[in-house]
């Protein structure tokens, strides 16, 4: 009976996560309009950048999208020394997000374009898994609220970070954030 509920539990959670996604998509659909929905279509993954920046194909050119929301450790580059777990969150982004399509999905309260000039989105796979949330889940990613913004899934994402820093999932194990 126990069993049953928590299964129970678990479907209406999904459930209800599933129908805030959809609210989420077309309220921020219909809140840009019709001239900003080609960027949130399906795009094609070129290049994986590090843990939290892809490289898409957007309208004929190449676009750096950063996830929204989220901020992985660095890998080694000529701008920045490696931070521990950057080599691990890359590689995991690389593993599920290299020559894949993606939704690429903005949010009204945060600015198109960050600091440097990237996209700022949440990213989906076509099967609905939240790449932003999963890397936070997992230990890959902290949950990254820039300076005033009150973004859809802030608090969501802070919630997950809570629960891979308790259960000491990915970096909470191995380094010393």
């Amino acid at each position: 009976m126990i069993l049953h509920k928590l299964k129970l539990n678990r479907l209406i959670v999904i459930l209800i996560v599933l129908i805030l996604l959809f609210s989420v998509f077309f309220y921020i659909t219909s809140s840009y309009g019709n001239t900003n929905l080609k960027t949130v279509g399906l795009v094609n993954v070129d290049r994986v950048i590090d843990g939290d920046t892809i490289e898409v194909e957007l309208n004929g050119e190449k676009s750096l999208v950063r996830f929204l929301g989220i901020n992985t450790p660095e890998k080694e580059n000529i701008y920045r020394h490696e931070e521990c777990f950057g080599p691990e969150a890359s590689k995991e982004t690389e593993k599920l997000l290299q020559n894949k399509k993606v939704f690429l999905l903005p949010d009204p309260h945060a600015p198109d374009k960050g600091k440097y000039g990237r996209l700022l989105r949440y990213i989906f796979l076509p099967d609905g898994t939240f790449i932003n949330a999963l890397l936070i889940k997992d230990g890959y990613a902290f949950a990254y609220i820039y300076d005033n913004e009150n973004l859809e899934f802030g608090r969501y994402f802070e919630e997950l970070e809570k629960s891979a820093k308790n259960q000491s999932l990915g970096l909470w194990a191995k380094c010393n954030y």
